[in-house]
């Protein structure tokens, strides 16, 4: 039935690679020209065709897909027909036998919408379990969980890439779609401020050699090497929280402080922008139907948070704060996660393609 099948993942910690890497190999079986491109920050390479299907596999961020995929899908051309299917992979986890599934929420139909609005004709969507990798936040999971876990989403990503190549329609996850839009609030939160401020949490500890590993992984291109005698990664406001660069670093150097999370908290709260607030009442603009109460501590937020992790990377860079910082860090005793197999070399490889 295709012509030609294109790829598209976007990944941090290989669980979209993986997912990407079963749908490929369904079609190499069928002898389809299959192509392979990651999601980054330049823009994708397609050219609509009725005959040719595109496939999108992601991470879901915060119950919904991540900005870099959703501003990718605007920038695409008219589909004019082309095929597409959506495959989010989600947050699956593995607690004394017991299997929790991930919740994708909004994040395969919004896609799938998007797709659709830009002219493709979107033929199915399924959210995959995959193993966490908020590893910010938890221990990376056991080998036998994780195992567990990708032998069990490895069928059913198969059957759907088998449905999808056979011509058939293939529609899964209305109750987590409507779970998602109750949580839309939350994920609204997330990608417009607390995306932003999760960012602002990495550093790197005193294990880090200056290596630029996280750097050249980052698909956002959000990381940048600063510094004169050693440089270090700083993390700007593009990032992702991937989690790319946490877990693949070959000295798991880079960490999450809670202590900083707690000192932005403070600093973004201060009642500066309360005064500020205060006296805002009598500009011309306040009769408009605007919340600039909001606007303004948004504003003074982001600004407050930069200043502050700017001298926070200034203190890490001497040796004394970086290894006080550094052994108060929770997640220097967290067991990191990859997707088993998925090395750096995988994910910085060009396109592939497979006969």
């Amino acid at each position: 039935m295709f012509e030609k099948i294109v790829v598209f993942f976007m990944t941090g910690t290989g669980n979209s690679y993986q997912v990407a890497a079963w749908f490929v190999e369904e079609a190499a079986a069928l002898g389809v020209e299959t192509q392979v491109q990651q999601i980054k920050v330049t823009k994708l390479s397609i050219e609509p065709n009725r005959r040719t299907l595109c496939v999108f596999t992601f991470p879901t961020h915060g119950f919904t897909a991540p900005w870099l995929l959703l501003k990718q899908i605007l920038y695409l051309p008219r589909g004019k027909g082309t095929v597409a299917v959506v495959l989010p992979s989600r947050a699956g986890t593995r607690i004394k036998g017991i299997s929790l599934p991930g919740m994708e929420g909004t994040a395969g139909y919004l896609t799938a919408c998007l797709l659709f609005l830009k002219g493709y004709r979107v033929k199915g969507v399924i959210g995959v379990d995959m193993p966490s990798n908020w590893t910010a936040v938890h221990w990376g999971l056991s080998k036998e969980n994780k195992e567990f876990i990708i032998s069990a989403a490895e069928p059913k990503v198969r059957h759907f890439a088998k449905v999808i190549l056979n011509g058939q329609v293939y529609f899964h996850g209305i109750a987590p779609l409507m779970l998602g839009l109750w949580l839309a609030p939350i994920s609204v939160m997330y990608l417009i401020l607390a995306q932003l401020i999760l960012s602002k949490l990495f550093f790197a500890s005193d294990k880090c050699i200056g290596c630029q590993q996280c750097a050249n992984l980052c698909p956002k291109q959000a990381i940048v090497m600063v510094g004169s005698k050693r440089k270090r990664p700083y993390w700007t406001y593009s990032c992702d929280s991937c989690m790319a660069c946490m877990n693949y670093c070959p000295y798991e150097a880079v960490e999450v402080s809670p202590i900083i999370g707690i000192m932005f908290y403070f600093i973004g709260t201060i009642p500066i922008s309360t005064y500020i607030l205060s006296h805002f009442v009598t500009l011309p603009l306040s009769w408009l139907p605007i919340n600039w109460d909001g606007i303004i501590q948004y504003i003074y937020i982001l600004i407050s948070v930069f200043l502050a992790y700017l001298l926070l990377h200034t203190a890490l860079g001497w040796r004394f704060f970086c290894i006080i910082f550094s052994k108060l860090t929770h997640t220097r005793y967290f067991r990191r996660y990859h997707a088993p197999n998925v090395s750096v070399k995988n994910l910085n490889q060009p396109s592939e393609y497979h006969r």
